[in-house]
């Protein structure tokens, strides 16, 4: 296929891994990595980082714009960092838009036509305290007013198609169904040896909205009960726990299950298209006691119990959640809303 057969696509993102930190700039690398080795595309990657950051053999055409600056308001900044975008997306006029985040927001009328944007895990949807809620009101409200404004909106599954159906309901944004995906490695394999103690690797930030609160009190509470030889929560282990209050599609879960770990994780987000009782435990967030008997029935579990849930976890990777088919399915929506743009 040559460069002019293919459909220019601009993906606009606030940061690129590892130059910046978190799910969604991790997204932002894979995604146009990916993309690119397909060959079906002609990508530009608008970011806020000292080109080049990718490999230049991927032939990604790089546009570098000012990062915000993070003494400032945040919303404030993010709106003028879409203005940057925004100027280079009338110059650029391409085919298909996807926005990380809020990076399309100034002008956004004009690029309506040909614009999907991705909002990733909708944390400020999700947060649990009368004053996280009134600190998400605004973020809720710009989201609010950027997707009814898209031709669509992506979604990773689970809870979060019902909040962004609710968002866009009486217009004719599409909400499209994609969901995280990981890179399938052959090795890391988890062998049937009784293991003692059970290891449970955590990761993710030491925070309240990662349930670190709730994993310490588990572990305090093995500890009185004399169970430390049998469970360790530690760095590297046999499974994952991640007690998180609320999450998108967390692509570490993906990865713990590519590398056939069960799992045990809060139901937020779209976690329950991961993890059900085949692979691992599906649990309430924030709930001390049911982590605790989801620790204990990991722990009662047999080698080859564990081993075959595992497993599990990795078949389901391997049926809907590697780059290559996810990068696939990016393609049919590029293609979908260019026919009907």
């Amino acid at each position: 296929m040559s460069r002019s057969d293919r459909l220019h696509v601009v993906l606009c993102t606030d940061g690129v891994f590892p130059q910046a930190m978190g799910g969604m700039q991790r997204h932002s690398r894979l995604l146009a990595e990916h993309l690119a080795r397909t060959g079906r595309v002609s990508l530009t990657v608008i970011h806020p980082h000292q080109a080049p950051i990718f490999d230049p053999a991927l032939g990604i055409n790089e546009v570098p714009v000012a990062d915000i600056d993070t003494t400032k308001l945040y919303l404030r900044e993010l709106w003028r960092y879409s203005g940057r975008v925004a100027a280079e997306l009338h110059r650029l006029q391409p085919d298909i838009i996807l926005a990380q985040g809020f990076t399309v927001w100034q002008d956004i009328e004009a690029f309506r036509d040909r614009l999907i944007i991705h909002p990733h895990g909708l944390e400020m949807f999700q947060m649990l305290g009368r004053r996280e809620r009134l600190m998400g009101l605004p973020f809720r409200l710009v989201l609010r007013y950027l997707v009814r404004r898209s031709k669509g909106v992506i979604s990773l599954g689970g809870k979060l198609t019902t909040i962004l159906q609710a968002l866009v309901r009486g217009t004719t944004t599409q909400v499209v169904v994609l969901p995280n995906a990981v890179d399938v490695v052959e090795a890391g394999l988890m062998d049937e040896q009784d293991h003692r103690p059970l290891r449970l690797l955590f990761v993710g930030r030491f925070a309240f909205n990662k349930g670190i609160d709730v994993l310490m009190a588990v572990a305090h509470r093995l500890e009185q009960e004399g169970r430390t030889g049998d469970v360790q929560f530690q760095l590297v282990g046999d499974g994952l726990v991640l007690p998180t209050r609320f999450e998108g599609m967390p692509t570490v879960v993906l990865e713990a299950m590519a590398r056939s770990r069960p799992i045990i994780v809060s139901d937020v987000g779209a976690t329950a298209e991961l993890v059900d009782a085949t692979n691992g435990f599906l649990l309430p967030p924030g709930d001390v006691d049911e982590l605790y008997r989801a620790v204990l029935s990991l722990e009662y579990r047999t080698p080859y119990e564990r081993h075959t849930m595992g497993q599990a976890g990795r078949r389901k990777v391997e049926e809907r959640f590697t780059w290559p088919a996810v990068t696939e399915q990016f393609i049919q929506l590029f293609r979908a809303v260019a026919a009907n743009g």
